[in-house]
């Protein structure tokens, strides 16, 4: 899956504390500003590893493999440690995320076993070796608040720039559990639909393969969004968009949810963010009028009120979510 991370912007759960000051300290005697990025927030607890001086495709690509492994093993990273709450990525390392609870025991030598296994896990995988990783304090969930959920989110979604069309169907879900466990679960019903090396799911459709996607995921707002690579929109049409929802509804049925809600829409990816793409011109995409309930391809039309997909579309995990992108 790799990918880019977008992390939704939360106010700080608060400093590591005087206890963890020690654990600040990388192993490496240079940190590069790609580090001191997450060295000067108070989340911030340990770096390990070492970051390359050129990041290249391939780098990214490996970097976003190791994590989709890591997050294949389920919400339990018990295997590694039990203070780990969620595993992200930001396509040049791995973020580890430890659950606040266990602030004052987390010392430099859990932070060593914790490095080691991942590092033998990822070596293995992708033949990374001394692969970067940060370890973060996690943002309490109470603090992280999900929108209410029903058929007015794909009513926002049209809002966006570079929204093409809708599957599926919205659920009204307004609890606090209950949206977390939704979002829990389209995470669970997407993951394996673009598993690393595989060649079923969605994986034939990416980029990388000649198709058109170019990312997936879940979006905090309560469906999963499929973005389409904006440079090639020839390759987008109303059939195209029925095979991979087909795809991806069949297999969340399988997980316990029907009529999967999902959008479509035109992505950029970018090394720093994913952010919405400017609709093509339609004239130059063999006429692409993707229809659904008699939904079109909208304008460029946004409201200041609402954010675009580069804030939205964000895959949960729990607290970070991930935009899956292919070359």
């Amino acid at each position: 899956m790799l990918i880019l991370i977008l992390f939704v912007c939360f106010s700080p759960s608060g400093s590591a504390g005087a206890d963890d000051s020690k654990l600040n300290d990388s192993k490496s005697d240079e940190i590069s500003d790609s580090i001191k990025e997450f060295v000067n927030d108070p989340s911030f607890i340990a770096y390990r590893g070492n970051l390359p001086e050129i990041i290249d495709q391939e780098w990214e690509n490996s970097i976003a493999d190791c994590w989709l492994n890591l997050t294949l093993m389920g919400q339990s990273y018990s295997e590694f440690d039990s203070s780990i709450k969620s595993v992200a990525s930001n396509n040049k390392v791995i973020i580890v995320e430890l659950g606040s609870a266990y602030k004052g025991k987390i010392d430099d030598s859990r932070i060593d076993r914790m490095y080691q296994k991942i590092e033998d896990f990822c070596e293995e995988q992708e033949g990374i070796s001394d692969i970067p990783v940060v370890f973060m304090w996690a943002q309490d969930e109470k603090n992280l608040p999900l929108p209410d959920y029903g058929p007015e989110s794909f009513e926002r979604a049209k809002n966006e720039t570079g929204f093409i069309t809708t599957r599926g169907t919205m659920p009204v879900i307004t609890g606090a559990d209950e949206k977390v466990e939704w979002t829990d679960l389209l995470v669970k019903c997407s993951q394996p639909l673009s598993r690393p090396n595989s060649t079923t799911g969605i994986r034939p459709y990416f980029t990388e393969f000649g198709g058109p996607v170019n990312s997936f995921g879940t979006s905090i707002n309560g469906y999963l969004i499929v973005g389409f690579e904006a440079s090639t929109p020839e390759k987008v049409n109303e059939s195209v968009i029925d095979e991979i929802y087909q795809v991806i509804d069949e297999h969340c049925k399988q997980e316990g949810i029907s009529d999967v809600p999902v959008v479509f829409a035109f992505i950029s990816i970018t090394d720093d963010l994913v952010a919405p793409a400017d609709e093509p011109d339609v004239n130059e995409a063999d006429d692409i009028n993707v229809s659904n309930n008699e939904e079109e391809i909208t304008g460029n039309e946004t409201t200041d009120q609402m954010p675009g997909f580069t804030s939205i579309m964000v895959i949960l995990g729990l607290l970070s979510l991930l935009v899956i992108k292919r070359s």
